[in-house]
C-alpha cells in the first residue's frame, strides 16, 4: 500500500509549488561576460544565494548554468584556498568572467532544469541525488501537430498555455519543503520522524562527490571550529571537509554560530583581508550582527524541523546535545531525501 506522503508527491507537481509561491519580482540573472565581482555583488544586494547565467544568442537569453556561492568556494580552492594565509591568494578572478565558476561544482556543470509538469517526486530526485539546490523551470514540451487526437491535444495545450507564466522561474528546496509543510495534513505519519533518524540522509545519494569514508565521517561528526579561528580556517574547513557549512563552537563545545559559502556573497578584493580575522567578527561583518544558528534536539519530529526552518528562512538545524554540543547537522536536502525513503 502506497504512503499517503508517497500518493501526494506523486499528484502534486511543480506547478502546483509555483501557484502558491509568492513572486515579487522577475527572475535575476546575469550574462555570461560579467565579473565573478559582480556575480556576487548581486547575490549580496539582492539576497539571493544563486543566479542563473546566460549568453545572448540572436537577442535571446540562452540560460548555461545557474551559479551559487559554492562556485566562489570552490574557486577560492583553486586559487590557493590550501594556504596557510588569504595574503597568498590571487584576487585576479574577481576581474574575470564569470563563465570561469561554469562546472566548478555539480551544481553548475550544466543546466538543472524541470517543467511544471514534473511531479514533487521527480523534482526532490533531482534536488537530493544531484546535490542541486535551485532548478529553472522552463516550458512543458511542446504538443505534436501531427498526433491523431485533436481533443485531447487541445486540452493538452490548454494546460500548457497556462502553465507559460511559470517558466523562466527558479524553485528551489526552500520552496518544496514550505509547500510540504502548508499541506502537511495530507502527508501522514512521516512527520512524526525523529530528527535523530535523518541527520546526513541525503549522503546516501554522495557516492558521486564523496567517497564512503567521508560520507560517512560527515554523517557521524559535523565540520566545526572555535571561535578562537578565523574565517579562513572555516574556508579551508569546509574545502577540506566537503562540507556545505561549519559550526562554531566555543571553549565548551557548545554551538555559539555557523559560516556558510553564503557568507562569501559580495566578496571583493578588499574585503579578502577579512577572511584573517575572527570568525565571529568576519560573520558580524557580513551580517551587521551575529545570527543565532537554528537548532533541534534528537526528539524534534519531521514536522517540527520543517516548521522551525521555514519559519527562519534557514538552510539547515543542527542537531545538538543536552549541553548544546553540535552531534549532527539536517540540511534540506537531508529534509527532502527522507520523503524519497
Amino acid at each position: 500500500m502506497t504512503s499517503l506522503h508517497a500518493q501526494f508527491l506523486a499528484t502534486h507537481t511543480v506547478a502546483n509549488v509555483l501557484s502558491e509561491k509568492k513572486q515579487d519580482h522577475d527572475l535575476i540573472d546575469i550574462q555570461v561576460t560579467a565579473t565573478v565581482e559582480t556575480v556576487f555583488q548581486t547575490l549580496l544586494a539582492n539576497d539571493i544565494l544563486s543566479v542563473p547565467v546566460y549568453r545572448k544568442f540572436n537577442n535571446r537569453k540562452d540560460y548555461v548554468a545557474i551559479i551559487d556561492a559554492f562556485d566562489l568556494l570552490s574557486t577560492l580552492e583553486e586559487q590557493g584556498l590550501s594556504s596557510d594565509s588569504a595574503k597568498g591568494l590571487n584576487t585576479e578572478f574577481l576581474s574575470m568572467p564569470v563563465a570561469i565558476l561554469v562546472g566548478m561544482t555539480k551544481s553548475s556543470s550544466k543546466l538543472w532544469t524541470c517543467q511544471p509538469s514534473f511531479s514533487l517526486t521527480q523534482l526532490i530526485e533531482l534536488f537530493t541525488k544531484h546535490r542541486v539546490h535551485r532548478i529553472l523551470v522552463v516550458e512543458d514540451i511542446p504538443v505534436r501537430t501531427d498526433q491523431a487526437d485533436t481533443e485531447e491535444n487541445t486540452a493538452i495545450e490548454q494546460q500548457q498555455q497556462e502553465r507559460k507564466p511559470l517558466a523562466g522561474r527558479l524553485i528551489s528546496q526552500t520552496d518544496v519543503i514550505r509547500y510540504l509543510l502548508e499541506h502537511n495534513h495530507e502527508l501522514g505519519s512521516i512527520l512524526d520522524i525523529s530528527a535523530d533518524s535523518f541527520a546526513g540522509y541525503a549522503l546516501k545519494y554522495a557516492e558521486e562527490y564523496l567517497d564512503e569514508a567521508t560520507a560517512s565521517k560527515l554523517k557521524r561528526t559535523p565540520v566545526s571550529i572555535t571561535i578562537q579561528s578565523q574565517a579562513w580556517d572555516a574556508l579551508q574547513k569546509m574545502s577540506t571537509s566537503h562540507a556545505t557549512c561549519v559550526a562554531i563552537v566555543d571553549s565548551d563545545g557548545a554551538l555559539v554560530a555557523e559560516m556558510s559559502a553564503a557568507d562569501l556573497r559580495g566578496i571583493n578584493p578588499n574585503r579578502i583581508e577579512d577572511l584573517h580575522r575572527p570568525v565571529l567578527v568576519f560573520l558580524k561583518t557580513c551580517q551587521g550582527s551575529l545570527k543565532k544558528p537554528l537548532s533541534c534536539r534528537a526528539r524534534f519530529s519531521l514536522g517540527q524541523l520543517m516548521s522551525g526552518v521555514v519559519r527562519s528562512h534557514g538552510h539547515r538545524s543542527w542537531l545538538v546535545d543536552g549541553e548544546d554540543r553540535p552531534v549532527g547537522c539536517i540540511t534540506l536536502s537531508d529534509i527532502l531525501a527522507v520523503f524519497l525513503g
